[in-house]
């Protein structure tokens, strides 16, 4: 492997390591970070993973370790490895196998050349370390920590001991996938969630080139939101003009039982609505579409929502099935994926307020992956679950059972449609999905640009769901992570996130025997979908 350590270092050292950053590793190491000059590597959800330090501290003390591990999964994953004598087999592995001897002993090498050139940039002296790398380099094996360190900041194929570490904890630590703990800082949460890993899950949409393009506007009005896009749309994707806006108006208030919008549900989103016209009145507009989903669905007074909305914003609801509503949330979700990044077919979970869809992606062969092979709209969300059953602040054991058989009854009918095993990846959207994907990273704060693409291990999921499933809402006030407006029902999102999630692994390991332990948060779901598909449909008729 050839690896260019002089670009390595000068882009490392383009991006300082910032107040913020120091602090979480202040609180991952429950110290001062001694000599810290950058983040080496992150966990997908921007925390740092190992960091580099420079070859004399601030006291002119020597610190070989240049490559330093921080994440505290990762260090016990090590560590444990370590207990069970792997360094016995990786010392055996250096009396016997040339080919392993060779690639340790240029990872020594690197690791020299790396110091090095850190230390001309920083102008530190390597007088008592000149020859000195870490871990037992090039020679022997001495600590798992420092190997694994070099392996996440240069890539895998520098250190074959470091790489054969990753491999082997995988189940305990992957920096693809977030596990940490440790909480971010109370004060710096914008700076720290905005230093993600490069290789994100998905894509950014934008618009290359200068072919033709067209203005288009969507909205879609749910159970418990409403929400308006607009944006640019030609051949190769869409731009944002005006950055998803949100509100929650919780229109579906009710409906499960009464079968009518209340009053003063329709007065919330009324209010929306007039706001949401006076941005549109700002842009020059080609087209505009209005969808309403699953709480307009079961209301027998939905014409004056209806007249409503057209009065306000000139444009009638189309009031959608729940058919339609999946096709578009794939559209959405699958139309900014990294094919390189996640494997098809793809299933995608949009849990709303009222309804809860699961799409079934092609396989690429038979059906081409960004296509549907089939979807089922069930009638359970957040807004539902806590209508129908958890009453109680917090929800009793009784009420909770109650609504994971019902859960579970929809999940049974909607397997019966979607051939679910088959999935590769799940893919997770809606307010819901990414309100907790916020919480299991433990933002403090919520930040689309943290949430979107991040991998989130299942184990981890559920124990996030579980813990906010149980806990008061006065309790769930003090997470600012959580939109007021979603206080009182994220417990009831938190419960079938984590039925279908469980469903759907347990499906695809009985299907084909694979492992689905993560799933992929993303914030483009039905509204990128509505977008997309009305702007490709103005594009053909010119």
């Amino acid at each position: 492997m050839d690896l260019n350590i002089q670009s390595l270092v000068d882009s490392l050292l383009e991006n300082p390591a910032s107040d913020a950053d120091k602090d979480i590793v202040k609180r991952q190491l429950g110290r001062f970070p001694r000599g810290m000059v950058a983040v080496g590597a992150r966990c997908a959800c921007g925390r740092p993973l190992a960091v580099i330090t420079r070859p004399c501290l601030e006291d002119g003390t020597p610190f070989p370790t240049t490559c330093y591990l921080t994440s505290p999964e990762a260090v016990k994953a090590a560590s444990h490895l370590e207990a069970q004598g792997f360094m016995k087999e990786c010392n055996n592995l250096l009396n016997n196998d040339n080919d392993i001897v060779k690639k340790y002993e240029q990872a020594h090498k690197y690791y020299l050349e790396f110091r090095h050139e850190l230390a001309i940039r920083l102008e530190d002296s390597e007088e008592h370390i000149k020859d000195m790398s870490a871990g037992g380099m090039p020679v022997r094996v001495k600590c798992l920590h420092a190997l694994l360190a070099q392996s996440l900041v240069m890539g895998k194929g520098v250190n074959p001991i470091g790489d054969m570490v990753l491999s082997k904890v995988k189940n305990e630590f992957d920096p693809n996938v977030c596990k940490c703990t440790t909480p971010w800082s109370d004060d710096a949460d914008e700076i720290e969630t905005e230093k993600l890993l490069n290789t994100k899950s998905f894509s950014t949409n934008t618009i290359v080139g200068t072919n033709k393009s067209v203005c288009v506007a969507a909205i879609d009005c749910g159970t418990n939101s409403i929400r308006l896009k607009i944006a640019k749309v030609n051949a190769n994707g869409m731009r944002d003009v005006v950055p998803r806006m949100l509100r929650v108006v919780r229109l579906g208030q009710g409906i499960d039982e009464t079968h009518m919008f209340a009053e003063d549900a329709l007065q919330r989103v009324k209010s929306a609505a007039k706001e949401f016209a006076k941005v549109l009145s700002e842009h020059k507009i080609d087209a505009i579409r209005f969808v309403a989903t699953s709480a307009t669905r079961d209301a027998l007074n939905r014409d004056i929502f209806e007249q409503m909305m057209f009065d306000e914003l000139g444009v009638r609801p189309e009031v959608i099935s729940g058919t339609e509503e999946a096709a578009l949330s794939f559209l959405g979700a699958t139309s900014v994926v990294s094919r390189k990044d996640l494997q098809a077919p793809y299933v995608v979970v949009d849990l709303g307020g009222g309804s809860t869809e699961i799409v079934l992606g092609g396989d690429g062969v038979n059906i081409a992956e960004d296509k549907v092979d089939s979807a089922y709209s069930m009638n359970i969300g957040s807004v539902r679950m806590t209508e129908r059953h958890l009453h109680t602040d917090p929800p009793t054991e009784e009420e909770i059972s109650c609504a994971i058989k019902d859960i579970d009854k929809n999940i049974d009918e909607a397997f019966k449609h979607v051939n679910a095993g088959k999935a590769r990846t799940i893919i997770g959207v809606s307010g819901t999905v990414t309100t907790m994907a916020a919480l299991a990273i433990g933002l403090k704060h919520y930040d689309h640009k943290a949430v979107d693409g991040v991998k989130i291990a299942l184990d981890q999921a559920y124990t996030v769901n579980d813990r906010f499933l149980h806990m008061t809402r006065e309790r769930r006030r003090t997470y600012t992570t959580i939109h007021p407006g979603r206080i009182d029902v994220v417990g009831g999102g938190a419960v079938v996130l984590s039925r279908v999630l469980e469903r759907l692994a347990k499906a695809a390991y009985e299907d084909h025997g694979g492992v689905l332990d993560t799933f992929v948060a993303s914030e483009h779901g039905l509204l990128d979908g509505i977008t997309l598909d009305l702007g490709r449909r103005i594009l053909a008729t010119r």
